[in-house]
């Protein structure tokens, strides 16, 4: 029988252009430029490619400052490449699509050569430009103005600006800047010339103290994270903005004003020293918001959120934050994440959706802290989620501290997740677990493996939760304790798996990032009243 020849037919390559850009469009950029060498059709498609997107760090130059010769060549030979690509793409006048670019100039007399860059990008109508430029500390690279002075015929720059109309880039839709130079005249500039633009991203910029955005008709997205602690007014007027977000520095004052973007869903407030009725101020401005984050903002003590469509409600590390009410028909998510064990009063009015509770311990836990635990839980009937990141050194429990004082009754928690950082490889379980399932009875225990001390913690769980014959019944919570399973071990279920000594046998071939579930049953305890001891 003869062998039958096939022929191989590369029916990719016989594609229109635009849908070769496209799969091109999924691939990493140093992956791409490897297609290039199939073919003279993948070559000439790969010439013309429109998103050109340049990272230092990929071609493993050191992206932060380093002046050593080794990374100033290897810098130098990334700018050459860069400039190739560009001035091939300016000689075939090609239109653009997306230009980015992260670098670090570590030679201020390549700076023209950013500049030309930064000029064709803006010139080849690219829809997306993202440029983070680094340099040496106390050194800053300075965006080009020269790129809203309008040309002469014969392509020399004349002297003098001709009016701002003449000067127009329509493609733009958005911009990032990062680690530049930027000052409000520029910052005008663009909007002047930009009037399209949907998302601008200003990233650790220099040279601002008051940012005011506004005539951009279409904005729907600003994001401000200044890396110097300099900015003093921040002023947005959009009417179509969704969303915002800003993050400063805890040290100085900033005075915000987005009130007049009534449109906005999402906002996301870093490190802001807002006062509580400056914050109260913005969100009743905004009726359709339906995301809010608050980090890191240390002026808040008494905060009242009135939300009627927000979704979406976190607070992170409000040090002084002392209440919190919140009245939101619609919430679906409420995350609150302390570092200081700041167990503030939370009240919710109106809000339908589970709490989710982290706590990071890391100063000295004691049987004081497990009592705030023990009310803060109690407050409200919400049903709670909480997550405990155990790093402290040192963790006590003894109920005669507490001889005479009144109690509200342990809080049926849905899920507990217990994370025991190395950091807390030498403290008592025993008491850990004594104090925590005192505080609350959580239906659902989870902890991860692979941290000698999270297995020393699973241990200890063992004897006091599944072993029924070494079980202790000296601590007061054990009395309302019916029993313990193994949920699961790593994901997996199953009858064989609900012993002591299965998971037990299995612990040391656990990987870090797997998971073990526990499912715990309590005695009905009444709500009703305190307990005094």
């Amino acid at each position: 029988m003869m062998d039958e020849k096939i022929d191989v037919v590369d029916r990719t390559s016989d594609l229109p252009e635009f849908i070769l850009h496209h799969i091109l469009s999924f691939l990493p950029r140093k992956e791409a430029t490897k297609i290039c060498l199939l073919s003279k059709k993948w070559n000439c498609v790969w010439s013309s490619f429109p998103i050109l997107d340049f990272d230092q760090a990929l071609g493993k130059g050191n992206i932060m400052p380093d002046t050593s010769l080794d990374n100033k060549k290897r810098v130098e030979k990334f700018m050459n490449n860069v400039d190739t690509s560009l001035s091939r793409f300016h000689d075939h006048n090609l239109k653009m699509q997306k230009f980015e670019l992260h670098m670090t100039l570590v030679d201020f007399k390549l700076a023209s050569l950013v500049d030309k860059w930064i000029e064709l990008a803006f010139e080849h109508d690219a829809r997306e430009i993202g440029f983070q430029v680094r340099t040496e500390v106390n050194s800053w690279y300075t965006f080009p103005r020269t790129i809203f002075v309008a040309k002469s015929t014969n392509g020399c720059k004349l002297e003098q600006p001709c009016t701002w109309s003449a000067v127009k880039f329509y493609s733009l839709q958005k911009l990032v800047l990062g680690y530049l130079c930027v000052s409000e005249e520029i910052i005008q500039d663009i909007i002047r010339c930009c009037p399209f633009i949907t998302d601008f991203l200003i990233v650790g910029c220099h040279g601002l103290k008051n940012l005011e955005i506004s005539k951009l008709s279409k904005l729907c997205k600003v994001e401000v994270t200044p890396l110097e602690q300099e900015v003093e007014n921040i002023k947005v007027e959009a009417a179509n903005l969704q969303h915002f977000s800003f993050n400063y520095s805890r040290e100085r004052q900033c005075l915000l004003d987005i009130t007049a973007c009534q449109n906005l869903k999402e906002l996301y407030l870093t490190d802001l020293r807002i006062t509580d009725q400056n914050l109260h101020f913005n969100i009743s401005r905004f009726p359709h918001l339906e995301t809010l984050e608050v980090s890191g903002c240390i002026m808040l003590e008494r905060v009242k959120i009135s939300a009627q469509r927000l979704r979406m409600l976190t607070f992170e590390t409000c040090e002084k934050l002392l209440e919190l009410e919140i009245d939101s028909p619609n919430l679906s998510s409420f995350k609150y994440f302390s570092l200081e064990n700041v167990f503030p009063m939370i009240f919710p009015k109106n809000a339908p959706c589970p709490f989710e509770l982290t706590f990071v311990l890391y100063n000295i836990v004691d049987t004081l802290w497990f009592l705030k635990l023990r009310e803060f839980l109690a407050m409200s009937n919400q049903r709670k989620v909480l997550k405990l990141i155990v790093i402290c050194e040192e963790v006590t429990f003894n109920l005669e501290d507490l001889r005479g004082i009144t109690l509200p009754p342990s809080f049926e928690l849905e899920l507990m997740m217990l994370e025991v950082r190395m950091s807390a490889l030498s403290i008592d379980c025993g008491s850990l677990i004594d104090g925590l399932l005192w505080s609350c009875r959580p239906k659902q225990l989870s902890l991860p493996t692979g941290l000698e001390s999270g297995k020393k913690c699973i241990k200890v769980l063992c004897k006091d939760i599944l072993d029924k014959e070494d079980r202790d019944f000296s601590c007061c919570w054990r009395h309302h304790f019916k029993g313990a399973k193994i949920k699961s071990i790593a994901g997996i279920e199953g009858e064989k798996l609900l012993d002591c000594k299965t998971l037990l046998d299995t612990l040391p071939t656990l990987v870090e990032g797997q998971e073990i579930q526990f499912r715990l049953d309590w005695n009905t305890i009444c709500m009703e009243g305190c307990i005094r001891i």
